[in-house]
Formats: structure tokens, C-alpha cells, sequence
């Protein structure tokens, strides 16, 4: 069986899958955090689980895009203190904000790459201008890049 990036993706969303069904346990089982005995808050836990949740979100999901894949992380964030709430377990600010920045910083590469890409084809439009012209938004598509005179 050769590997192909069909068959990867397939495998990618079924790791995805799994992690997505292992977290509601992890996150609601009948164990409390302090005897798994692992070295670190139960917080720095939190985005460690999101970080690789929203990682594999990103993988399984090629064609959804990444601010969106990032919100619905959150939201899954917020979902998981409200079942842990429901359970009997403690609701937590502290671990939702540990959610939050596991997905901020598997997303901040994203971001970053994003915000290159408009410096270098369209520097001088504002974010507005390049929101309206998004073709994905019903705009006419973002004018291409202007050629640099060839010396």
C-alpha cells in the first residue's frame, strides 16, 4: 500500500476522531486531575489537550478554514466546563483560559503565516478593503499581486 495524501488524510481525521472521543472521558471520567500525578497544573494540562485537539482539528479539516476550526475549539472549550459542570466536576475559568491558549498557540503559526502572505501581495489595503474583496464573502476576489519591475 503506497501512502498517498488521501490516505494520510484519512488516517489524520481517524487520529482526530479517536482524540475527539478520548477527551469528553478524560475531561468528565470519574478520575480527578491530582491522581494521574502528572508534573504540572491541571491548566498547563488544559492547553496541552487543546493544542493537540485544535492541531488535529487543523490536519482533519483541510478545506474548513483555520479561524473557524480555531472559534469551534473554543467553543468545545467552553462545552467541556459545562458537561464537567453537569458531572459534578469543578467549572473552572481557569481551565477554560487554558483551553484558550492551547488553541491560540497551535493557531498563532496560521496567524502569523496569514498576516506575511497580505504583507507581501497587498500592503497597502486596509483589513476592510481585503475583507470586502474576499471571494469567500460573496467579493469580487482580491486583484493580484502587482509585478515588481524586473531589473
Amino acid at each position: 500500500m503506497r501512502l498517498t495524501p488521501h490516505r494520510l488524510m484519512r488516517a489524520l481525521r481517524l487520529g482526530a476522531a479517536l482524540l475527539a472521543l478520548a477527551t469528553p472521558i478524560a475531561l468528565a471520567g470519574p478520575f480527578k486531575y491530582r491522581d494521574l500525578g502528572l508534573p504540572f497544573p491541571d491548566t498547563v494540562a488544559h492547553a496541552l489537550l487543546f493544542y493537540a485537539l485544535t492541531l488535529g482539528a487543523f490536519a482533519a479539516l483541510p478545506r474548513s478554514r483555520a479561524q473557524e476550526v480555531a472559534v469551534s475549539m473554543i467553543g468545545v472549550g467552553i462545552a467541556s466546563e459545562l458537561v464537567q459542570a453537569m458531572v459534578g466536576r469543578q467549572m473552572s475559568l481557569q481551565d477554560l483560559i487554558g483551553d484558550g491558549v492551547g488553541v491560540a498557540l497551535a493557531y498563532a503559526p496560521i496567524a502569523i503565516t496569514r498576516l506575511r502572505e497580505l504583507a507581501r501581495t497587498h500592503p497597502h489595503l486596509t483589513f476592510a478593503q481585503i475583507r470586502r474583496m474576499d471571494r469567500r464573502r460573496g467579493g469580487p476576489g482580491l486583484p493580484a499581486p502587482a509585478e515588481e519591475p524586473v531589473a
